[in-house]
Formats: C-alpha cells, structure tokens, sequence
C-alpha cells in the first residue's frame, strides 16, 4: 500500500508518531525523503498524512472533554475541534 508515497524516517520530528509516512510498512523498494520535511522553524509539515494513532489521540481527547463538559449532546463537532488544536498545541 505504501508503494505510492514517499515515506519519512522521522528523526526529531514531533509528529512522526502520528503521521503515516514515518509509521507505515516499508514495502520492498521505497522512496523516502533525503531530509525530515517537517520545519522546526514554521512548526509545520507539508506532508504529514494522519494515521490511526492521530486519530485515536484526537477521539480521547474529544471524549474527555465532552465528560468534563457535563456529556453534553449535539457538541460533538466542536469537542473534535477543540482536542484537535489541544493536540496540535501539546505536540509542535
């Protein structure tokens, strides 16, 4: 499956756990940048692909706001919003 991306080894990377180019199966012969894409000045990576572990970071973190939020229904949306920026705001 990976064949078709170019895939990322990491190194100081914050996100490297989260992101699917470092996390992924090498599959027989694989590109792979020369050097991490992710910019430690701008805090950013053009190329991060989330992966499932982003995902689940994201969904504990939303569910624990919505406990603490009195389990309020129809917030859903915003409670993903939220974990996501708290997420981002832990990590980079």
């Amino acid at each position: 499956m990976a064949y078709d991306i170019t895939l990322c080894g990491g190194g100081d990377c914050p996100l490297k756990h989260f992101c699917y180019r470092n996390t992924a199966e090498v599959l027989g012969r694989q590109n792979f940048f020369g050097s991490m894409p992710f910019d430690m000045a701008t805090k950013k990576c053009d190329f991060f692909i989330k992966n499932d572990s982003y995902f689940q970071a994201i969904r504990d973190r939303a569910y624990f706001l919505w406990e603490s939020g009195n389990r309020s229904e129809g917030r859903a949306s915003e409670h993903w919003k939220e974990a996501e920026r708290r997420f981002w705001d832990e990590i980079v």
